[in-house]
């Protein structure tokens, strides 16, 4: 879900730390990507795209919002039925934008081939079209694209076949891409109707849940404890919340670390790296980095489980775990009530096992976000953080944190919220979820 930063790399192959691998690398596995709720959205937006009768989308996101990542695992969901080709080079000539696409497409050609390849191209689109299949052509960094080689795109998002558009096309780009899109020669591509997804960054409790799944995804027991999260609101602070700058910030802490031989993340170290990518404008005031996350993660260090509900940014109270069930919602009958439009009268239930507490969806219409995943059902760990409409719940559970085991009966759940609708659609779009059932969780 990142975009390279361009800087060097700090960690290299031997992975400080006891690290397996380099957490905040820009690397391809599955297994590091963080499913934030936008980036999930932005996903199934594209995927939409594909399917509907929309010959074109646009995703607008800042530099280093995850949008190379998002391409790439587009692409690796595609099946049979869809061909791609991925244009990804910033400034590229019309000559060569039209040889890469025909070579992604299964079509070599020499590059000093005088073949009209805007002519063979559409006779393959002509020909995908008569087969069934559908031809996606994604572009990144669209707005950087020369005045020539939008007229190709231009002419080859006009290409018919039986009164249809034979080319599905998704554009992505920063926010200049929009001055783009509404210049005179683009009108005849684009309209007003042309569906548009907007990829923001991270926010302050996702840039914390971020970081921690990445150390996570490379081998750390404890992420908390090796990247402290009294340095969240910094971090977050000096890097908007953008995962390319939050991996660049940290894989230099990282290596200030090491260079130190500390054993974990420090004020230190990220002092260190602040200077050393030279974001001192960007620092937090020292007083307010004092005051870490406020008054209640100073009192929620220890003790036994409870919750940590903060409103509009603020500590608002604690609730300690002491029933079997306790039930979360708008609702006067509600253990915790959160007095929102934006949270269900039954929201959510969380029913207590021994030492085990799994958080149930109970149908809620905006439902239930844990470390920024749309989720039915979860056994909870340790500082999970569950955003409940308004509120910002901190799962605080010492005994759990000692054994963290994996939830086979987790589920995540792909809701519709906030998806824009493709032009001329009318259908209110799916909900999806997946997970396998485990019947020891509690009922």
């Amino acid at each position: 879900m990142t975009e390279s930063v361009s800087s060097a790399p700090l960690v290299a192959e031997s992975h400080p730390l006891g690290l397996a691998a380099a957490p905040f690398a820009d690397t391809p596995d599955d297994a590091f990507f963080f499913p934030s709720d936008q980036h999930l959205r932005a996903l199934q937006f594209m995927g939409h795209s594909l399917w509907t009768r929309a010959r074109l989308g646009v995703v607008i996101a800042e530099h280093g919002c995850g949008k190379s990542y998002l391409i790439r695992r587009l692409i690796h969901q595609l099946d049979e039925r869809i061909i791609a080709a991925a244009v990804q080079k910033e400034h590229i000539g019309p000559r060569e934008f039209l040889l890469d696409i025909l070579r992604q497409f299964g079509i070599a050609l020499d590059d000093q081939d005088k073949t009209d390849r805007r002519r063979l191209l559409e006779r393959f689109l002509n020909h995908q079209a008569a087969l069934g299949r559908v031809c996606l052509l994604i572009i990144e960094n669209a707005q950087s694209m020369h005045p020539s080689v939008l007229e190709e795109l231009r002419c080859l998002a006009a290409i018919e076949a039986d009164g249809s558009k034979v080319l599905k096309i998704l554009l992505l780009g920063q926010h200049s891409l929009s001055l783009v899109l509404e210049s005179p020669r683009m009108s005849e591509l684009f309209t007003a109707s042309v569906p548009r997804f907007s990829l923001e960054p991270l926010s302050e409790d996702q840039t914390a849940a971020y970081v921690a799944h990445r150390l996570r995804a490379a081998g750390a027991e404890n992420p908390d404890a090796l990247i402290p999260h009294t340095l969240m609101r910094q971090i977050f602070a000096c890097t908007r919340g953008v995962p390319g700058r939050i991996n660049q910030l940290c894989e230099r802490m990282l290596g200030c670390a090491s260079e130190a031989g500390d054993r974990t993340i420090g004020a230190r170290a990220l002092d260190e790296a602040i200077e050393q990518l030279g974001w001192q404008d960007r620092r937090l005031p020292a007083a307010t980095t004092a005051a870490d996350m406020g008054h209640a993660w100073r009192n929620a260090i220890t003790g036994p489980a409870k919750l940590v509900i903060s409103m509009q940014g603020m500590a608002d109270r604690e609730v300690p775990l002491s029933s079997n069930r306790i039930l979360v919602g708008r609702g006067e009958e509600a253990d915790v009530r959160i007095d929102s439009v934006f949270v269900s009268r039954y929201h959510a239930l969380i029913v207590r096992n021994g030492l085990e507490d799994l958080l149930l969806d109970l149908g809620s219409t905006n439902g239930v976000l844990v470390n920024s995943r749309r989720l039915v059902r979860r056994r909870l760990q340790h500082r999970d953080l569950v955003q409940i409409g308004p509120a910002r719940v901190t799962y605080l559970n010492e005994a759990a944190a000692q054994n963290p085991q994996p939830d086979p009966g987790e589920t995540l759940c792909f809701a519709r919220p906030g998806i824009p609708m493709a032009a001329g659609e009318e259908d209110a779009g799916t909900l999806m979820a997946f997970g396998r059932f485990d019947g020891t969780g509690g009922d």
